[in-house]
């Protein structure tokens, strides 16, 4: 059986602004397993920018635009370098703004794959949402609706083939439980990396 060392969210905090500068926290999960709340927590916390993978992926490819992260957020933020980038996905469809980042020590990256192997060498300390399966699917289908039940069920078919073959959390150093742990209160708890 396996055993955690549990700490209080803000020994995390801790931690975390200890890390050499500068660092790069990413946090990984299923869908709707409670990723943008934890990350949102820590931004504020940590007074950190969050870039969100899905703005990446979005209408580029579920998994196939690692390469435009690392070259235009990862590469550059480790050059401490500020970041304004407008994906060509973007401009193609119209979307408006862009992916802006001022000069900063510290970075959230949040999303599915945040911390996939093609990372391993930007990342300085990866974090897994551990949530059950059945929960996250509740918790996406509730939040997209009925009109978005068909990419649903389309995401999470791709989704499930990408973490069998990556196992991201395996290079976790935090798993943390989203499935009942995903709160505002302060004295959140997290779970240590266990042996696997």
């Amino acid at each position: 059986m396996t055993t955690f060392t549990i700490q209080t969210f803000n020994a995390l905090i801790l931690q975390l602004q200890s890390l050499k500068q500068p660092a790069i926290v990413a946090i990984d999960g299923r869908s709707a397993s409670g990723k943008t709340t934890f990350a949102t927590k820590l931004s504020k916390l940590l007074q950190a920018p969050i870039v969100h993978t899905d703005d990446i992926a979005w209408n580029h490819s579920f998994f196939d635009w690692h390469q435009l992260l690392i070259e235009n957020i990862l590469k550059p933020f480790k050059a401490q370098q500020p970041i304004n980038w407008i994906p060509q996905a973007w401009k193609t469809h119209q979307r408006q703004g862009s992916i802006e980042i001022a000069k900063t020590s510290l970075l959230i990256l949040e999303g599915v794959s945040a911390t996939r192997r093609e990372f391993t060498e930007w990342i300085d300390f990866p974090i897994w949402i551990e949530t059950a399966s059945d929960i996250a699917e509740k918790r996406g289908l509730e939040r997209d609706g009925e009109a978005g039940r068909a990419f649903w069920f389309e995401w999470q078919a791709a989704e499930q083939v990408f973490l069998e073959a990556d196992h991201p959390w395996q290079r976790a150093k935090l798993i943390v439980d989203g499935t009942s742990q995903l709160t505002d209160n302060s004295d959140f708890l997290a779970f240590s990396k266990p042996k696997f």
